[in-house]
């Protein structure tokens, strides 16, 4: 019997896999079926009563793709919105998540790299390279995960030392002078006993956008390289040791909007006194630069936007094995993230406007999982644990607007602020056979954490000899302490139809511990104690979910769904106020209904393999204190429709034993709208693109080389559309960050 792997299906592969059921001598090609851990601990997929998606490394391989941005159009529900900074670019799962430019608010949407939580999300949006798989997992998943996974969770997982000497490079050359070098080896230090494996990564291209003003150097490019060194030691069958070190750096001179509309002229900079404050339609004209969709112009001195960061850590993972099954995991690690960025945030350097925003941050997180696996005679397993996690985050941002017309503007804002998270939390779920087809899972954690949080926002003017004004609210100072105890838990019945085909129902709850507004534009109006901070609720979501999942046709089809219903009480979230000012605000509720589908199958045709994905959701404001003309409006930036498909067919390339392979990609997303209020100018029309790779690998194995084209048909999509600084000024400008055009790229390859 001949096994082709899966590269997209609703489970999380491990590196165990079942027995098949077919006898070899029938000589069928089929499915793997895949051993997975969505639960943290290993089940079969059809078995695991969850809905989570995996990538795994075959896909990467022949992809190339490095970056999340890539992966989520190949995800059912799951979806990416990037801003000016990575430190507010986040990622959608379900069409939820926290996006916010403070320091004291965590994502909705975990990442965990190695069995780490990242404590800020942004540490997983560095170049993926030697991925064993990357998981997304769907819904509140607190119970395990922890309390920063209310939409889902993003679980990275690279690949472990080997005691076979082994190893492999690649170097890929692609538009706008891309290069990419990426190598890694492994092999043993003592036999069977201690190993080691080394990864090393560099990615540069220029700029993405054409820089229209003469003589500075395009912009939003890329400059980022990462080393990882893995050691693993395994004195016995029972006991073993893992070691990570790494370290990632970027400089990129990134990242910006451009202009989608213009506006007419704005009075408050006709009267401006600043000597170069000019209309934004005379400072485009200067450049020639035209605004409208796929305009790919800025025009600023390229100084005047950067973004720095480097991130790094130390994990070291325990695993010991009882006489008995039981098996106790410790995972260990200290991680330290930097960021340095700024940018001309009126995206024109030839109007004095707006001209920096910036902000220098440092994140230091510990933590320390201990968790414990077993089983309780022969019908209840569990898996129960401890955690413990601690961050400090320092920054100081700063906002800089020159233009002044008497008393409005001119200044500079700095806002200086630090928060501090402490969390520990017991958790614990177990699965009890009922019967040989029903069983009940019933899973809780209780967490306890104190945040703490000080701010101090001051103003000074740019032209002493003229006043200011306080334009994101009154000078202020202050700290808040917050302490709060949550239980979340859930509970899920689930049934085995038959061998190959399983499903179930679950509730969940889940839980994000409060949130304190340190931005430059912290809200004075939710600050509930006189010297304290604004203080969000704590985010609540509760989830209803029916799953069906299966092999069909001899398994050469596997069927993936999940059904369900997500209501999220006190989103925390971002939202234009009244002044057109964007703040950090707590949503009542936002309710999230939703079908995802996800198959695989092999037809009759040798090497051909099929892949598809349809997800539809339906996500709307129900409840909004703050503004209840948003109440039953569907919820910002989420399509109704998304559907994607892959076709891949391998074949051999005569008598000589070369492998090759032809592959296309097209991911499809219905129209959406940017604003909470789905206002016109905001939309953004529904889009495809198309990916299409050619590859070819030696007899031996040892070499390949690929060739893909990327949004083949050139398309100009938007991530995002939103206002600008001329559009706070009264104007009704919009921007826009635009997706990649189309991009060649060649990647040469070898393995040893």
């Amino acid at each position: 019997m001949k096994y082709r792997y899966t590269r997209l299906s609703l489970a999380m592969a491990s590196s165990l896999l079942l027995t098949p059921n077919l006898s070899a001598a029938e000589g069928l090609t089929v499915l793997e079926e895949i051993v997975v851990t969505a639960r943290k601990q290993n089940e079969s997929l059809i078995d695991t009563p969850v809905a989570v998606s995996v990538i795994g490394a075959e896909f990467f391989e022949q992809t190339g793709f490095n970056s999340m941005s890539d992966i989520v159009k190949f995800v059912p529900g799951f979806d990416y919105s990037p801003t000016n900074t990575t430190r507010a670019n986040g990622t959608r799962i379900r069409g939820i998540s926290t996006f916010s430019f403070s320091d004291g608010f965590e994502s909705s949407v975990a990442t965990v790299i190695d069995g780490v939580v990242m404590g800020r999300e942004a540490q997983g949006f560095f170049d993926l390279y030697d991925i064993e798989s990357v998981e997304v997992i769907k819904g509140p998943q607190g119970t395990l995960f922890g309390k920063n996974a209310s939409a889902g969770v993003v679980n990275v997982r690279t690949k472990k030392p080997e005691f076979e000497f082994s190893g492999g490079s690649d170097v890929m050359f692609g538009t706008d002078n891309e290069l990419r070098v990426r190598g890694t080896v492994t092999g043993p230090l003592i036999e069977d006993t201690l190993a080691y494996r080394l990864t090393g990564s560099s990615h540069v291209t220029d700029g993405k956008l054409n820089n229209a003003f003469p003589g500075q150097d395009d912009v939003n490019d890329k400059d980022t390289w990462s080393l990882r060194g893995k050691l693993l030691f395994q004195p016995s069958d029972n006991l073993s040791a893992l070691l990570t070190v790494d370290t990632v750096k970027e400089d990129n001179a990134c990242c910006l909007p451009t202009y989608l509309t213009s506006s007419d002229d704005i009075a408050i900079i006709a009267n401006a006194y600043t000597e170069n404050a000019i209309q934004l339609q005379a400072a485009l004209d200067e450049f020639g630069i035209k605004p409208g969709e796929g305009n790919r112009d800025v025009a600023i001195f390229d100084d005047r936007i950067n973004q720095e960061s480097e991130a790094g850590g130390v994990a070291l993972e325990l695993n010991y094995g009882f006489e008995g099954g039981a098996q106790l995991t410790s995972i260990t690690s200290w991680r330290d993230w930097e960021i340095d960025e700024f940018n001309e945030a009126d995206q024109l350097s030839n109007t004095d406007i707006n001209n920096r925003n910036g902000t220098e941050a440092e994140s230091t997180q510990v933590s320390q999982e201990f968790r414990l696996f077993g089983d309780m005679g022969d019908s209840v397993s569990y898996v129960a644990g401890l955690f413990y996690f601690n961050e400090d985050v320092d920054a100081d941002g700063s906002i800089f607007v020159q233009l002044g017309s008497f008393g409005v503007f001119n200044t500079q804002l700095q806002a200086v602020r630090s928060v501090e998270t402490t969390s520990a939390a017991v958790f614990g779920e177990f699965t009890w056979d009922v019967t040989d087809r029903f069983s009940l899972i019933v899973g809780g954690r209780y967490t306890d954490e104190e945040k703490k949080g000080s701010y101090t926002r001051t103003y000074t003017p740019i032209n002493p000899n003229f006043p200011q004004s306080e334009f994101l609210g009154a000078a202020f100072v202050g700290e808040t302490t917050i302490d709060d105890q949550d239980f979340s838990g859930r509970v899920i019945g689930r049934y085995n139809i038959s061998e190959n085909v399983n499903t179930y129902l679950t509730l969940s709850r889940g839980y994000k511990g409060a949130g304190i507004d340190v931005a430059e534009s912290a809200n004075l109006n939710f600050v509930n104690e006189e010297g304290g901070l604004p203080v969000l609720d704590p985010e609540i979501p509760t989830l209803v979910e029916l799953g069906f999942k299966g092999w069909f046709l001899d398994k050469t089809l596997s069927l993936n769904t999940a059904l369900f219903t997500q209501s999220v009480e006190d989103l925390q979230s971002i939202n234009r106020d009244a002044a057109g000012l964007t703040r950090n605000i707590s949503i009542t509720e936002v309710l999230s209904k939703g079908l995802e589908v996800d198959f695989t199958y092999l037809p009759p045709v040798e090497g051909l393999t099929l892949e598809a994905s349809l997800t539809w959701l339906d996500v709307k404001y129900e409840k909004f204190d703050d503004q209840p003309a948003l109440e039953g409006a569907d919820y910002q930036g989420v399509p109704e429709w998304a559907a994607s498909f892959i076709g891949d067919y391998s074949f051999e390339i005569g008598d000589g034993g070369w492998d090759s392979f032809v592959r296309a990609e097209y991911y499809w997303q219905d129209e959406k709208n940017s604003s909470a209020g789905g206002e016109e100018a905001f939309a953004i029309d529904s889009y495809g693109l198309l990916n299409l790779r050619a590859g070819v690998t030696s007899p031996s194995g040892l070499y390949n080389v690929n060739f893909a084209v990327e949004n083949a048909t050139d398309e100009d999509y938007p991530y995002f559309v939103g206002g600008s600084s001329f559009s706070v000024l009264g104007g009704s400008t919009t921007s826009q960050y635009l997706g990649p055009y189309r991009t060649y790229r060649l990647t040469v390859g070898a393995k040893f």
